[in-house]
């Protein structure tokens, strides 16, 4: 029942990708096949689509690498598919059996100290009582289990000589300031990574091991890394949160502070902001001058309004050399981005 429950979800995600090709295909043939057709007309002056479509071109990108991500996922389910049911006729053993064959020895029990790793690298702990223990484990359990097979695959893959032809769409070239911003790394590095980012969003923190990782793996040679913010107005900490970083800044302290800010999200009220400005020793009586002011104000304004501008509506959003990439998206993601902007030098 499982076997077939998964066969008809491939087919399933299958047809849905070759519907929605369709339809692309479609409109780019009405268009005269024409990457910027011409879509309105006014007192006889034609209008095409760049121009007319410009403001909603970061949506449009999400929709199309959702189509993408969906056509993506029904190939990989198809090709895995036939790879286990080549290598099950082959050896004469069922597809489960075969698995657990190759994927070798059970996996090694989750302990403890796995479990609170995890959990630190989401920013979360078992001190919620919303988080189970055992099912932390359970799903650990799951992942070795899943890697152990995504390895077997991988093998087959190789041996099979399998490679994947779908198209990645390609992200609308942005441009964004840089200037005046906090930022990591070399100014001529290669690889200028923009964050838009909001301190009181819990999936801008999620990130921030990735970002340090980034840093150790590529360094100040290879990539730039400048903040800028995004504060949502569902978060009310966000902006005083946000200009108590710049204070910081001012004493050569932001990326320390932003790490603080990261590390407290939920202790970012007026007294929390200046004890972090103690505990790093800045001159107390600057920052408390700075803060009150509002000094960075306009700074921040500006930040978001072009974030807007940009058609950026969710935090975080990164700027990889003009190239879109939105989210806490896991490391292998920048990594791809940053290659292959390094790889066109």
């Amino acid at each position: 029942m499982a076997k077939n429950k998964d066969n008809v979800k491939i087919a399933a995600a299958a047809v849905v990708g070759l519907v929605l090709g369709a339809v692309v295909t479609f409109l780019f043939e009405q268009s005269g096949g024409s990457n910027n057709p011409a879509v309105a007309k006014i007192d006889g002056k034609t209008y095409n689509a760049d121009e007319v479509f410009q403001p909603i071109s970061t949506r449009l990108f999400d929709l199309e690498e959702e189509i993408f991500r969906l056509k993506e996922r029904a190939v990989t389910d198809f090709i895995e598919d036939k790879l286990l049911r080549a290598e099950s006729e082959k050896k004469g053993i069922p597809i489960p059996e075969l698995v657990d064959k190759e994927m070798g020895a059970e996996v090694a029990a989750v302990n403890d100290k796995e479990i609170e790793e995890f959990l630190s690298s989401k920013g979360l702990s078992l001190s919620d009582p919303r988080i189970k223990k055992d099912d932390v484990r359970d799903y650990l359990t799951f992942r070795k289990r899943h890697e152990k097979r995504q390895a077997y695959v991988a093998k087959l893959k190789e041996t099979s000589n399998v490679k994947m032809l779908l198209k990645e769409p390609e992200s609308p070239k942005l441009s964004v300031g840089t200037s005046g911003y906090p930022s990591w790394g070399n100014e001529g590095a290669p690889v200028t990574i923009v964050t838009f980012s909001d301190f009181e969003c819990p999936y801008c923190s999620r990130v921030t091991p990735t970002i340090t990782r980034l840093k150790k793996e590529y360094g100040p040679e290879k990539i730039r890394i400048v903040f800028r913010d995004m504060p949502l107005p569902s978060h009310p900490r966000a902006v005083p949160a946000a200009m108590a970083s710049h204070c910081a800044d001012e004493q050569g302290k932001f990326w320390e502070y932003h790490d603080m800010l990261f590390d407290n999200q939920r202790k970012l009220s007026d007294a929390d902001l200046k004890t972090y400005a103690k505990n790093l020793k800045l001159d107390e009586k600057k920052f408390d001058d700075c803060v009150a002011s509002k000094k960075h104000q306009s700074k921040i304004d500006a930040s978001q309004s072009e974030a807007q501008q940009a058609g950026i509506q969710a935090t975080p959003s990164f700027v990889i050399n003009g190239t879109l990439l939105q989210g806490a998206q896991p490391f292998e993601k920048f990594k791809e981005k940053i290659d292959r902007a390094l790889s066109k030098g």
